[in-house]
């Protein structure tokens, strides 16, 4: 399969309005997108954002990630994560709480990350990448400042250039950085959506990291093997139904899937 007979493919099986259905596909110096500069939600997609400042500002010395901290009840978030089920509360090294919020998308680990970074030099590092579109307004689960209108947003654009700063030489962030980041999206445990059929493939590598609210299903997703490299990026809100979300990022994935195989 092609890339254009990919971009006919996914296009094919986009739903109806009132479903906003936003993509950017990279593979091979060519690109197919949709609405790739639309902005939405970002739900848990916004903590590729802070994995990425975490690195950015320890490769400069501000912040070490070996240090350890011990959460109390009155950190701890609901929705997605283990950390806040446990029943013995333990100590953790934000390098700890990093593996958390991306491989389980804790959100107690990202809402300590967004203290220890500081939400004001998170988002001065998403400005500095050009990610003109993204906005980290909030913690997970802050009902009051959601309530105050605050919210996380991004676009398939902006997503992209992050997952470009994870695999492309820059000076941001050096190889070592990109490794580690890359170490911990390929432990990704939710793998329901774009990588549903290639995570079980031994001769594709995935790195990604999903995302979801009531409505928004989002995946972020990087494909390796061993004569391609495909990166997409597909945003998706307005669903009645997240399963209905879920099937359309596995049908999407499922086309993928069929272009690395081809």
């Amino acid at each position: 399969m092609s890339l254009k007979l990919l971009k006919h493919a996914i296009y094919s099986i986009k739903p109806l309005p009132p479903v906003k259905i936003c993509y950017l596909i990279k593979s091979e110096g060519n690109q197919i997108a949709f609405n790739e500069m639309k902005q939405l939600r970002a739900a848990s997609i916004i903590k590729l954002f802070i994995l990425a400042a975490a690195y950015y500002e320890e490769e400069r010395g501000n912040i070490e990630l070996s240090k350890q901290v011990n959460l109390p009840d009155s950190d701890m978030a609901g929705g997605a994560g283990v950390i806040s089920y446990l029943s013995d509360k333990q100590t953790y090294t934000y390098q700890q709480l990093l593996e958390l919020m991306i491989i389980v998308s804790d959100n107690t680990a990202t809402n300590a990350l967004i203290d220890f970074i500081g939400l004001d030099y998170i988002q001065a590092f998403i400005k500095k990448i050009h990610c003109n579109n993204t906005k980290l307004e909030r913690k997970l689960m802050d009902e009051k400042a959601i309530q105050l209108g605050l919210e996380n947003v991004t676009t398939c654009y902006d997503v992209m250039l992050l997952l470009d700063l994870f695999t492309e030489p820059n000076h941001i962030m050096p190889k070592h950085r990109q490794q580690q980041i890359l170490t911990i999206l390929e432990n990704q445990q939710f793998n329901s959506k774009l990588t549903a059929f290639s995570s079980y493939d031994s001769d594709i590598k995935t790195f990604h990291k999903t995302g979801e609210l009531t409505g928004a299903e989002h995946d972020a997703a990087i494909f390796q093997t061993a004569d391609k490299l495909l990166k997409a990026v597909v945003l998706t809100e307005g669903w009645a139904n997240n399963g209905e979300g879920q099937q359309f990022h596995q049908a999407s994935g499922a086309h993928i899937y069929h272009y690395l195989k081809g």
